[in-house]
């Protein structure tokens, strides 16, 4: 079952969706990859994938408003 966990990064409120096993750091890498990308960008209305390679692992992430669902490609 695929869950919806609230997660706290620089003070602000995101969503992490995902099937994945993944550590506190990587998290905190990928949503710092994804802010550097402006993934979190208000104006944006449309859902946006991003790739991130995090620890030897391809990431393919999906980015609507504050939910980040990742799934390992």
């Amino acid at each position: 079952m695929i869950e919806r966990i609230p997660f706290i990064h620089r003070d602000k409120l995101y969503y992490i969706i995902s099937r994945e096993d993944m550590g506190f750091s990587a998290l905190h890498f990928i949503i710092d990859i994804l802010i550097d990308q402006g993934a979190f960008n208000m104006d944006m209305e449309e859902p946006e994938l991003y790739t991130v390679v995090c620890e030897g692992t391809k990431y393919t992430i999906g980015v609507d408003g504050i939910d980040i669902m990742i799934t390992s490609t």
